[in-house]
């Protein structure tokens, strides 16, 4: 495992699929996402680190610290 990394942001939006692609791949796309976010969401309110692939490598992740927008 290496070192956490200082980002807490999402993929990129290149994690996309063509517009022709069915429907069941649009929607589990977008079922992933909304698990990745409460996923960032739990991580935060329990203070656990997430472990995610960034580059081919498995990255730990601190949670973000809640701003005074949030």
């Amino acid at each position: 495992m290496t070192i956490s990394k200082p980002t807490n942001q999402p993929a990129s939006s290149s994690a996309q699929l063509p517009p022709h692609a069915n429907m069941d791949l649009q929607g589990s796309l977008l079922a992933i996402r909304r698990a990745a976010l409460r996923a960032r969401q739990v991580a935060q309110q329990t203070g656990t680190d997430l472990i995610v692939m960034r580059s081919g490598e498995v990255v730990r992740v601190p949670p973000q610290r809640p701003t005074a927008a949030d």
